[in-house]
């Protein structure tokens, strides 16, 4: 597998003015990207060397496009910042990835400037406004050419890099506390995005136009980049998610693969006249990261005319299962088994079972990370024998079709964003009057899940919903926060002492 820097001078050299990339009306020819990239991966070079991990804070658009791609050109690692994340939230990943440089926009820097003192990192450069942060070295040059270190940069040689070298480290919450470094190397980053195109239908077509609204932060918007410029055809970024905004670049671009969220799909259906908009260009409308409800499917089609196709993934492995596009696929179920990908499915004795009956999914795949950030246990315990354990639970049925059945870990997955029920509990915890605090998901027609927190207080001490929600909102991203905290006056508990979730389930259930 070629390393993924390759694709640009690839590209520029077949197509050199054929358009790489839309951000609204802006557009770019792989000549020029390949170009930028080039110039920032030397930059970046001067003062650092192939291994360094470099922090990339922004929205979807040009500059975390080219970003990503200097920073595969010169074998430095991209450590891609969600961007809802608080100052605490980054200070941690930042220091954990041993990150040497971050690249951001002013927009996000402020949640960088509160805690930049506990950060232990070399350089700082933003884009956009950096009035209020005037100490910070602009980016500006870097990305565009110009200034003394754009000089230095011409004597630098762009480093041979391998496919075993890693491309990325994508931080995600787990069944611990603290986010997990998913670490993907040019090779299985490679190998996931040529199973993008193969379940996509792409290979060998020149007029595909993706469609980028899912943050490219997450692994699932990076593999359309990737994929897609592979491939040699056009990305469409979408910097925000605004569902006309959004149905108007689809019709405008004349998008024809798309990729979305559930909780998006059905944003989507709800804007004014929304079936006025023609987005039939699309051939393949992907959707995943949470269970797409069979009723969501019918309407997506019946107002669009567009068929969704149904995938299943992680960070850890992105996809492993998915439908074959259009009517071909079942639709209710996660697919068949991604390009590329074994699945197996087992028991809690790690037993396969029988076809029809529940079983944790195993993966095996060249597209499986390599391991877990500085976490050899966590490897460890999540790749045993070359097989990566998802947490997911699925049955096969007498056709080869795989169907989601719930989750093996405690994760909360809020709009197809996964959450940390510990993380969240940590930081409750940290309000003076909590004694105990458990929290669980709880079913939401909209979001597929949300938050839900049930308190203890200290005897003698008291506090609203409303004291700690305002606690929690400098403390970690909105999307974290409790839809409701529910004070209880003990946290039920197993024999061992733990707090017993599937109880808080039932009360959640209960309401």
């Amino acid at each position: 597998m070629p390393p993924l820097g390759n694709a640009l001078p690839s590209a520029a050299e077949r197509c050199p003015d054929k358009t790489a990339l839309v951000v609204e009306e802006r557009t770019w020819s792989f000549q020029a990207i390949d170009e930028a990239t080039t110039r920032l991966a030397r930059t970046l070079l001067v003062n650092h060397q192939p291994g360094d991990r470099v922090a990339l804070h922004f929205t979807n658009g040009y500059e975390l496009a080219v970003a990503y791609y200097a920073c595969f050109k010169a074998g430095l690692v991209a450590v891609p910042l969600n961007t809802r994340m608080k100052g605490p939230e980054l200070a941690y990943v930042l220091n954990h990835s041993g990150a040497r440089v971050y690249l951001g926009q002013s927009s996000l820097y402020g949640e960088i400037h509160q805690t930049r003192p506990s950060i232990a990192l070399d350089d700082f450069f933003i884009s956009g406004d950096r009035r209020p942060f005037s100490d910070v070295a602009d980016l500006e040059p870097l990305m565009n050419g110009g200034g003394a270190t754009e000089l230095a940069s011409t004597e630098v040689t762009l480093p041979r890099v391998t496919d075993d070298m890693p491309a990325v480290i994508m931080y995600t919450s787990g069944t611990t506390a603290r986010p997990k470094g998913v670490t993907h190397t040019h090779r299985t980053l490679g190998c996931l995005a040529r199973a993008g195109l193969d379940v996509a239908e792409a290979n060998g077509r020149e007029d595909d136009v993706s469609g980028i609204v899912l943050p490219a932060c997450h692994i699932f918007g990076l593999s359309v980049l990737v994929s897609t410029w592979m491939a040699g055809n056009t990305v469409v970024m979408i910097p925000r998610f605004d569902p006309p905004f959004v149905l108007e670049q689809l019709q405008r671009h004349r998008v024809t693969i798309f990729g979305a969220l559930p909780v998006m799909l059905n944003a989507l259906l709800h804007v004014p006249n929304a079936s006025s908009f023609d987005i039939s260009g699309l051939r393949a409308c992907f959707a995943g990261g949470d269970a797409v409800a069979t009723e969501l499917q019918r309407r997506f089609k019946e107002t669009f005319r567009v068929d969704v196709t149904e995938a299943c993934g992680m960070t850890e492995v992105q996809p492993y299962a998915c439908n074959p596009l259009g009517a071909r696929g079942k639709v209710g179920s996660i697919g068949l088994p991604a390009p590329g990908a074994t699945l197996r499915l087992v028991d809690e004795f790690g037993r396969d079972v029988a076809d029809g009956e529940a079983g944790e999914v195993l993966v095996k795949s060249p597209a499986a990370m390599v391991g877990y950030w500085k976490d050899p246990d966590a490897t460890a315990a999540t790749i045993r024998d070359g097989w990566l354990s998802t947490g997911d639970l699925a049955r096969k049925d007498a056709d080869g079709y795989y169907w989601f059945v719930g989750r093996k870990k405690e994760i909360i997955v809020r709009g197809g964003s996964n959450i940390s029920p510990l993380e969240v509990e940590d930081a409750i915890y940290q309000y003076p009057a909590v004694r105990e605090v458990g929290v669980v998901g709880c079913p939401s027609s909209d979001l597929g899940e949300v938050v839900l927190a049930f308190v203890g207080l200290k005897n003698g001490d008291s506090a609203t919903e409303q004291d700690i929600k305002d606690f929690l909102a400098a403390r970690m991203a909105a999307y974290k926060i409790p839809e409701r905290i529910i004070f209880v006056p003990e946290l039920p508990k197993g024999l061992t002492g733990k707090v017993h979730r599937r109880t808080l389930k039932e009360w959640a259930a209960q309401g």
